[in-house]
């Protein structure tokens, strides 16, 4: 189900207030890893692919991809996000279909090479996290990618570590309003019940070594058989 409107309009308002500095924060915290994880779906776009990018925030992700040719569709909620990326893509001369609104209501016709969703189901709470990440699969074309840069679900034997570093930046971002407290989602098994197969996935970690932190998930739709 889609969130309350007061909730969407209480979260757009946090969005706003911290539109100048939210990219500048994650980068900082994760060692620039948060920017790696979502810049390594780049290897999996080529010139020309119609991608969109979900919560897109202000968009250094986006940015990329245009840059390299794609036709990029980029949707948040919070406006001044929206009017920063803008901003972004005008510096560089780039061109983007750029919306403030509802991620979840588009009707995307025709559907989309590839859907990203980047930090953004982990704004949901573990209830409305599989009704999203649903919604997101729709946006799909048959034989197009969804792919998601996220948090890594701790493992190993540094795995406790992973975790109390994670839940630290989650736990942050729920007292400014931005995220819900939740376990840190393993998106693999709601996409294979969805249909979707993974075709790679890039764990990020922290100087090379140590446990992954964040990770990059690159899953495909399935043709439509005749």
């Amino acid at each position: 189900m889609h969130p309350p409107i007061a909730e969407k309009k209480v979260k757009s308002r946090n969005y706003d207030a911290v539109a100048g500095i939210y990219e500048m924060l994650a980068n900082l915290y994760s060692f620039g890893l948060i920017r790696r994880a979502k810049l390594a779906e780049l290897d999996h776009l080529k010139p020309g692919d119609r991608v969109l990018y979900l919560g897109a925030g202000s968009g250094e992700d986006a940015v990329a991809a245009a840059r390299m040719g794609a036709q990029v569709t980029a949707i948040d909620l919070s406006v001044r996000m929206i009017d920063r990326l803008r901003r972004r893509m005008a510096r560089k001369r780039l061109e983007a279909e750029l919306i403030a609104g509802d991620a979840l209501a588009l009707a995307p016709d025709p559907l989309f090479d590839a859907v990203c969703g980047n930090y953004f189901f982990n704004v949901f709470g573990p209830d409305d996290m599989p009704v999203v990440l649903a919604r997101a699969a729709t946006y799909v074309r048959p034989g197009g990618h969804l792919m998601i840069a996220d948090m890594a679900p701790p493992s190993g034997l540094l795995g406790p570590l992973a975790w109390l570093y994670l839940k630290f930046g989650l736990s942050f971002f729920w007292l400014l309003g931005l995220a819900s407290q939740h376990p840190i989602y393993d998106y693999r098994p709601a996409l294979q019940r969805l249909g979707f197969r993974q075709v790679a996935l890039h764990d990020h970690r922290l100087f090379g070594i140590g446990p992954a932190l964040y990770r990059t998930l690159v899953f495909v739709r399935p043709e439509i058989s005749a």
